[in-house]
């Protein structure tokens, strides 16, 4: 995360978070008292969501805000947020609703960045390569038009 500004806004890199996603703090489906396979059916479904927090455990850890996240020691908000996110996936509204306002507590909208006084930094880099680029496509193209020349007298020269 990079430094606060005089104004109280914290820019976050672009790029998003380095490295490899913290452990997952919660404990698994099929490890929670209120979620006790009856069947093996619901052991498969138990094996399905962890596999499924995991990956989007691992994906959102690759975000810009992960970076403040990783700062502020949020990851067990997070880790609620993966949760219901999940649960909401798989058809459940009320935890589909809840992961939207989880979402925007972590900053995941552009209302919630502003919220957070959060804003990520723009890839200065990239954005001078692709200027670049268009320049030169640019010059590429000219037009029949401005390749034309104004002829005196109809000398030619």
């Amino acid at each position: 995360m990079r430094k606060t500004d005089s104004s109280g806004w914290t820019t976050l890199p672009a790029e998003g978070r380095k490295g490899n996603a913290p452990a997952f703090p919660l404990e698994k489906w099929r490890d929670q008292e209120k979620f006790k396979p009856s069947e093996e059916r619901d052991e498969a479904l138990a094996k399905a969501l962890d596999a499924r927090e995991l990956t989007v455990w691992r994906e959102i850890w690759k975000t810009p805000q992960a970076v403040a996240w990783d700062g502020l020691g949020w990851r067990h908000d997070v880790g609620m947020y993966v949760r219901v996110l999940v649960a909401g996936e798989r058809g459940n509204l009320k935890a589909a609703g809840e992961a939207r306002q989880w979402s925007d507590r972590l900053g995941l909208s552009q209302t919630a960045l502003l919220r957070n006084r959060w804003r990520i930094s723009t890839d200065e880099l990239g954005e001078k390569r692709e200027e670049k680029k268009q320049n030169n496509s640019r010059a590429r193209r000219e037009s029949a038009r401005d390749r034309m020349h104004v002829v005196r007298n109809g000398s030619g020269k």
